[in-house]
């Protein structure tokens, strides 16, 4: 559930970002609602564009219902919102889709119809690109193939999708997919991650050197790297500076 939300909320991130590129007035309404968190009032914009066959509003309302935010869940509705969304060619909505399909809400789990959603998805949508690359590390509807995973999580982080480096670190260290496992290239991915802002990156490379995990522990390493996730206000990181400063 947790990954579910942090991904689906990662797409909303990117709407209020993107919703300047729309050139329907009422739709940049809704978002600045969205923003200021009042969801009611963005749902009631949302539904009446809606109503006009709006793809972007669709795809929005039915995350908003997918995520419960100042309505009660409802996944049939998100679904359903989702599913007119994506008739019309709404990459965020395939891809929405598809996650209902690998996690099975609503709709009876299937992971070879939620990959073929990513891969349609997948063109020009940056999360869907990351899914990909989960499809192929863990063989969700498709073979194993650590290749194209990595080829997938890279293209996904370089166009903006920061967990897609994150699950790069944790392929290499973990050898998942058959790939050979290899510290240092996790340490480079997770690296990355974190210089761009996502600050589980630097914390994993802290417990990394802290734990002794493949490689020599190193508290004064350690206490870097976890510092540099606290300078980005990762909460679990402020402990652990505390703890190898004394």
């Amino acid at each position: 559930m947790k990954r579910k939300n942090t991904l689906i909320i990662f797409i909303l991130g990117m709407l209020l970002s993107l919703g300047a590129v729309t050139a329907h007035a009422g739709y940049k309404d809704a978002l600045i609602l969205v923003r200021k968190g009042k969801w009611a009032k963005a749902v009631s914009e949302f539904e009446k564009l809606v109503a006009e066959n709006h793809a972007a509003s669709q795809f929005s309302l039915g995350l908003i219902y997918h995520l419960g935010r100042g309505v009660p869940p409802d996944l049939e509705r998100a679904y359903n919102l989702y599913k007119m969304s994506a008739l019309q060619g709404h990459a965020s909505a395939i891809n929405n889709i598809g996650m209902m399909y690998l996690n099975g809400e609503f709709v009876e789990k299937n992971r070879f119809i939620a990959f073929q959603l990513f891969e349609k998805a997948g063109a020009e949508h940056a999360q869907a690109k990351d899914n990909l690359g989960q499809s192929y590390e863990n063989g969700w509807g498709i073979g194993v193939d650590y290749d194209l995973a990595i080829n997938f999580y890279q293209l996904a982080g370089d166009e903006g999708y920061k967990l897609a480096y994150y699950h790069l670190g944790q392929l290499h260290e973990k050898g998942r997919g058959g790939a050979p496992v290899n510290i240092k290239e996790a340490i480079k991915w997770y690296q990355i991650a974190g210089e761009e802002e996502y600050a589980r990156g630097f914390y994993r490379i802290g417990q990394i050197y802290e734990q002794g995990l493949g490689i020599a522990t190193d508290k004064s390493k350690a206490l870097f790297w976890y510092q540099q996730a606290a300078n980005l206000d990762y909460n679990k990181a402020f402990a652990k500076v505390t703890k190898l400063s004394k």
